[in-house]
């Protein structure tokens, strides 16, 4: 009879042992996967005070440019986003520069090419964070690799932000599990 009290209390002993090490594996796994997830609404505004004109000097020819190379730089956005956020530095110096010389309908024509191209890279910067963030809660990681990037492209000139670190944070991690589902 004490034989089998000792028994039972070993079964038991033995599946609360297994319980709790379920419950260790699920809440380590659940931990990794919301380390790994990138917060969207904690983010950094990709776009700062606009600059001003480089050359005081010559604010016409600087300008034309500045705008050269501001299309030059949205036409390669689609496969860079550096370039987009380039872009929009160069429309706005153009804008500053024939403010400068007071030339203001090409000003706000300019204006109006930078806040256009605004729109459309931060539309695709909040795309991009959340198809980031579903993308780690699926586990697809070579959506999540691709993302990444993207998004480190886009906060290249973004220093010392917690959401910037974080996607550094991420990015080996992420391209080791991409790497190993292929």
């Amino acid at each position: 009879m004490m034989e089998r009290l000792r028994s039972k209390r070993s079964l038991v002993a033995l599946g609360a042992l297994v319980a709790i090490a379920l419950a260790f594996i699920a809440l380590t796994r659940d931990a990794e996967r919301s380390t790994s997830r990138t917060p969207t609404h904690d983010h950094p505004s990709l776009f700062g005070a606009p600059p001003s004109c480089s050359r005081k000097s010559q604010p016409v020819r600087r300008a034309t440019r500045a705008e050269q190379h501001g299309y030059l730089y949205a036409e390669r956005y689609p496969y860079d986003p550096r370039d987009g956020i380039q872009a929009v530095l160069r429309f706005q110096e153009a804008q500053s520069c024939y403010q400068d010389s007071g030339r203001s309908q090409d000003a706000t024509r300019v204006g109006q090419l930078a806040s256009n191209l605004m729109v459309r890279i931060n539309t695709d910067y909040a795309s991009s964070r959340l198809v980031l963030e579903t993308a780690l809660g699926s586990e697809n990681w070579s959506v999540a690799l691709s993302e990444v990037r993207r998004l480190l492209g886009l906060t290249e000139h973004i220093r010392g932000h917690a959401y910037v670190e974080h996607l550094w944070s991420i990015v080996g991690r992420v391209t080791i599990r991409a790497n190993d589902a292929l």
